[in-house]
C-alpha cells in the first residue's frame, strides 16, 4: 500500500525536496495543531462517533512529520563524507546517489534504489554504454568497497540489474535493440558467493522465439533472481500467502540460485 511507497529525491548534491520548514516554528506549530482539529472533526463526521479513528490522510501526514525530523536524512549530505571517498564514487548524481545509498543503509534504511538511465541504446550503442560504464563502473565498485570496509556487506544484498538485455545483432544506425530473452545481472553480499559467473546466452540473434530459451547454459528466469534474494533476506519465499479477496498466492514462483549462494 501507499505507507510503502519510497521517497525520491534527485541528485544528493541539492537540497533534499519536501522537508524543509517554509514558516516560522511558532506559526508551524499551530499549523499542525490546526491541522489536527480538522482531521478529528473530518473522521468524527465520517464514522458518527466521538473515538474517532484516524484518516489515512493523519497517517500520511504523521509518517511526514517524523520523517523532517529523522536524524537519518543526514545520510543524504554526502558532503559530509571525506573527499577521498566522494572522489572514489565518482562527480556524477549516480555516482553521490550510490553514496547516499551507503550512508542510509549505514544508518538502518532497509532498501534503496539508485537509478542510472541512458541504455536504451537503439543507435550508437558503443559510445552510449562506454560513457554510461564510466558512471557506473567505479561507483558500484566504490559502493561494494564501502559497504565492505563498513562490515555491511555481510548483512546487505546488493543487485545490479536493468530491465532486459540487448540483440546480438548491431542494427543499422549502429544500435541494440530490445532483447528480453536474455539479460545479465550481478549480485553482492549478504549470503552471496562473490567471483562467480553462471549461466550464457547464444550470440545468434536469428533463432526462432522458442529456440531463443533452449540454447540457454543454466539458465534462469527473474523468479529466479527474486526467489534468491528473499532468501538472502531471511524470507520464505515459497511461503503462501492469502490476499484480501482470499486468493492464494505464493511469495515467488522461482527457486534460489544455489550455485550463487554462500
Amino acid at each position: 500500500g501507499d505507507q510503502f511507497d519510497a521517497f525520491q529525491i534527485n541528485d544528493p548534491q541539492g537540497p533534499i525536496p519536501d522537508i524543509t520548514r517554509q514558516v516560522s516554528d511558532e506559526r508551524y506549530d499551530r499549523r499542525i495543531n490546526d491541522l489536527a482539529i480538522v482531521e478529528r472533526e473530518f473522521a468524527r463526521g465520517r464514522l458518527k462517533q466521538l473515538d474517532a479513528r484516524k484518516t489515512l490522510q493523519r497517517d500520511s501526514t504523521e509518517a511526514a512529520l517524523k520523517m523532517m525530523a529523522s536524524e537519518q536524512l543526514k545520510a543524504f549530505d554526502v558532503k559530509e563524507a571525506p573527499e577521498s571517498v566522494r572522489d572514489q564514487f565518482g562527480d556524477t548524481a549516480f555516482g553521490r546517489g550510490c553514496l547516499a545509498a551507503a550512508r542510509l543503509v549505514e544508518v538502518g534504511v532497509r532498501c534503496v534504489e539508485v537509478t542510472l538511465n541512458g541504455w536504451d541504446s537503439h543507435a550508437n550503442n558503443h559510445a552510449n554504454h562506454a560513457e554510461n560504464a564510466k558512471v557506473l563502473d567505479p561507483a558500484f565498485a566504490a559502493l561494494i568497497r564501502y559497504l565492505n570496509e563498513h562490515e555491511l556487506l555481510d548483512r546487505t544484498t546488493v543487485i545490479c540489474g536493468g530491465e532486459f538485455g540487448r540483440t546480438p545483432r548491431i542494427n543499422p544506425a549502429g544500435g541494440r535493440d530490445h532483447w528480453p530473452h536474455g539479460f545479465s545481472m550481478a549480485l553482492a553480499g549478504g549470503g552471496i558467493a562473490g567471483g562467480r559467473v553462471i549461466g550464457e546466452t547464444s550470440p545468434d540473434p536469428d533463432l526462432d522465439a522458442e529456440d531463443k530459451t533452449k540454447i540457454l547454459k543454466d539458465p534462469h528466469n527473474i523468479a529466479d533472481v527474486h526467489a534468491t534474494v528473499l532468501h538472502t533476506l531471511g524470507i520464505e519465499y515459497e511461503k503462501e500467502l492469502q490476499t484480501p479477496i482470499g486468493r492464494p498466492m505464493i511469495i515467488s514462483q522461482g527457486k534460489a540460485i544455489q550455485e550463487l549462494l554462500v
